[in-house]
């Protein structure tokens, strides 16, 4: 229906549209039951970086969306551009610079990841990344590289409140738009089939809404998720209320679904506490036994009370054989003035409760306590490279499971705003963010036994997501990581100014004021840094005690979305533009070295994935790779399906072999029908 009001719009006869609007109009008002809403005018990108060519269609900068022309040639500066309505044929002329490309959603777009700057803080870790780019077009850019590898995906979307805070086809959506309900359930429907295909077998996807559409979003993910374990969890935004009729709004809802093979393990009793304690150790993490219908837990004390100081008839060697994992005896406990001794004798080692940073910590047993865990049998070791952890059976009732009704304060968007002005400085840096430990508490649900996760945010807003994120893994240890997604919106206001001074959409000075450009990458930098630009200390503590100018052990790669030109893919010329798409598809590691495709092959040092160019040196490729342990995927450029079979099945390297450039043109088909 609101296709149809479209085109009513369109018809140049004023009794003609009247009485077309009129019998629609008796249509609507046939009762309709469920969930209804329309697939409105197909969402149009804007490619503001790519010039209007002959043959291209186009808009007219800041006219409505469903002006689309066709570019019909070029008369000296000037543009001859057409479109149809209702038969009849409408040709302009105009300025060239008056113009965006277009493409609509079902025509192919061929994407590539364009590096704009990097944050590395320690080179051992993967990077966190951050794309600036419409999300629909994100989100099948990143189906070619994670297809079901997400652990987690938390997006915070626009709530539409009608205050003109989102746009659908680059018009505003306000109060007076009658469609605004349906508008943005056609939105959210596209991108949420795409990000379901995103998640692992046993996956978490996680929305933040409010009471504007809460019930249409949950009807929406009911049928899109059927079949998963739906959790609805309440939790405070603003303690004094929000203004309204009849009642004062305090609260906004989290939609949780888990897959069906997955679960949201509980946490044990001593860690319902999380995000306000220092527990910076990758140990303290709470494991599944496979095995059996338990759950295992560090032997070692964590969080409040755990040092060797709080008790130190706690702290003692426990012998473990480092072949068998057996506890083989345990010492008795230690004065406190006393330094513990290494042992590694004959395959026999001790083991202290001395975390990864050599704290001294204590068991969460005594003397007596331990050995009747060993009696019965309920403790395990554990090893970890050259490190032994001894952990704790135990079953869910030890556990605390996770409540619906999420209430403490620093779960307000107060907080949120509070983080934003230690940051920025300012307090008009972005609307309404949220508090980072109600995105940390959510995300900490579904990773708390994940913590080498692979996490999503496609409406990435300020970047919380990753301060979030870059918190629990200071907190808890583990390299949980995230991938970001925003547009580069610029405010209405602003956007009329720019235009006024004579700056449109694609030029630096416009850019510069986007969302992604001057919120999101210079918020995630400064977090990492614990500083801004101009080397500021950012002021403020975390709840735990630690102080932002200290900053995150983390890496942060930032790209901008642009797109290619397939003749140029198929002619294998476009090795530089896709070079960051590889990079990210084996895991974001190492920091990404650039290179042009003259090469035979090309093998980064720091990263784990190599690239065969030039079929013909695949033998001296192949004895290159060789010695590379590391490697996930291997690239193989070929035209041929049965060269790149054979070249797989040669191929001396472990990891994943894929083909380019067919792949990628097969592949990056973006916009197409399947997908809209």
């Amino acid at each position: 229906m609101a296709r149809i009001d479209d085109l009513i719009n369109e018809i140049g006869d004023e009794r003609v549209r009247a009485g077309v609007a009129a019998e629609v109009k008796k249509l609507r008002d046939n009762k309709k039951f469920g969930l209804v809403f329309e697939n409105h005018l197909p969402e149009l990108s804007y490619l503001y970086s790519v010039p209007a060519a002959k043959g291209a269609s186009v808009v007219k900068r800041g006219a409505k969306a469903a002006e689309v022309y066709r570019v019909q040639s070029f008369a000296g500066d000037k543009a001859v551009i057409r479109r149809d309505i209702e038969g009849v044929t409408e040709t302009e002329t105009v300025n060239p610079q008056e113009l965006v490309a277009v493409k609509r959603y079902g025509e192919a777009i061929y994407p590539a990841l364009l590096p704009v700057e990097t944050v590395t803080k320690n080179e051992a870790k993967p990077y966190h990344t951050l794309i600036n780019s419409d999300n629909y077009h994100a989100l099948q850019l990143l189906l070619y590289c994670y297809e079901g590898k997400f652990d987690v995906i938390y997006i915070d979307p626009p709530y539409n409140t009608g205050e003109r805070d989102w746009k659908y086809n680059n018009d505003f959506i306000d109060k007076t738009d009658s469609w605004r309900h349906s508008k943005w359930l056609s939105m959210m429907s596209k991108r949420l089939h795409l990000a379901k295909r995103l998640l692992k077998q046993d996956g978490v996807i996680i929305v933040a809404i409010d009471d504007l559409e809460y019930s249409h979003l949950a009807l929406l993910m009911n049928s899109i998720f059927d079949g998963w374990s739906k959790h609805t969890i309440v939790t405070l935004v603003n303690a004094r209320g929000k203004g309204g009729a009849n009642f004062s709004r305090v609260h906004e809802y989290l939609l949780a679904y888990v897959a069906p093979s997955g679960v949201v393990l509980p946490l044990p009793k001593k860690l319902d506490e999380p995000l306000f304690e220092d527990l910076e150790n990758s140990e303290d993490i709470i494991e599944e036994d496979t095995n059996s219908n338990t759950f295992l837990a560090p032997l070692r004390r964590w969080g409040q009370g755990s040092r060797r100081k709080d008790r130190a008839s706690m702290f003692f060697p426990i012998y473990i054989n480092k072949e068998s994992l057996a506890i083989v005896d345990v010492g008795t406990p230690m004065p406190l003035e006393e330094e513990p001794e290494p042992f590694d004798k004959d395959g026999i080692t001790a083991i202290y409760p001395i975390d990864k940073k050599g704290i001294q910590r204590r068991w969460r047993y005594g003397y007596e306590g331990v050995l009747d865990e060993i009696d019965a049998n309920n403790l395990v070791v554990i090893a970890d490279g050259n490190r032994f952890e001894i952990k704790r059976k135990e079953t869910p009732t030890d556990y605390v499971s996770w409540k619906t009704l999420w209430t403490k304060e620093e779960f307000a968007g107060s907080s949120g705003a509070r983080f934003l002005k230690y940051i920025f400085g300012r307090d008009d840096a972005f609307p309404y963010p949220k508090s980072v430990y109600a995105v940390a508490e959510a995300i900490f649900a579904a990773t708390h036994n994940r913590p080498n996760a692979l996490i999503l945010d496609f409406f990435a807003g300020s970047g919380t997501t990753l301060q979030s994120v870059c918190y629990l893994n200071a907190n808890y240890g583990g390299n949980r990581r995230c991938v970001l997604v925003t547009n580069n919106e610029v405010n209405e206001k602003t956007t009329k100014q720019l235009y006024k001074e004579g700056f449109i959409e694609g030029n630096p000075e416009f850019e510069k004021h986007g969302i992604a450009e001057s919120v999101t990458f210079p918020r995630c930098k400064y977090v990492i840094n614990g500083k801004r630009d101009d080397g500021t200390p950012l002021p403020g503590k975390y709840l735990n005690g630690r102080e932002l100018a200290k900053g995150f052990d983390e890496n942060l790669a930032f790209f901008k979305l642009g797109f290619l030109d397939p003749n140029q893919v198929a002619l294998k010329t476009q090795f530089e533009a896709v070079l960051p798409i590889l990079w990210l598809m084996a895991g974001a590691k190492g920091k990404l070295e650039l290179t042009d495709d003259n090469k035979a092959f090309y093998i980064p040092e720091n990263s784990p994935f190599a690239v065969l160019l030039k079929e013909r040196y695949f033998a001296e490729f192949n004895q290159a790779i060789a010695k590379r342990e590391d490697l996930t995927h291997v690239f193989l450029v070929t035209d041929s399906e049965d060269a790149f079979r054979q070249m797989t099945e040669e191929i001396k390297a472990s990891g994943e072999t894929v083909m380019l450039y067919k792949n990628y043109l097969d592949n990056f088909r973006l916009n197409t029908e399947r997908d809209v």
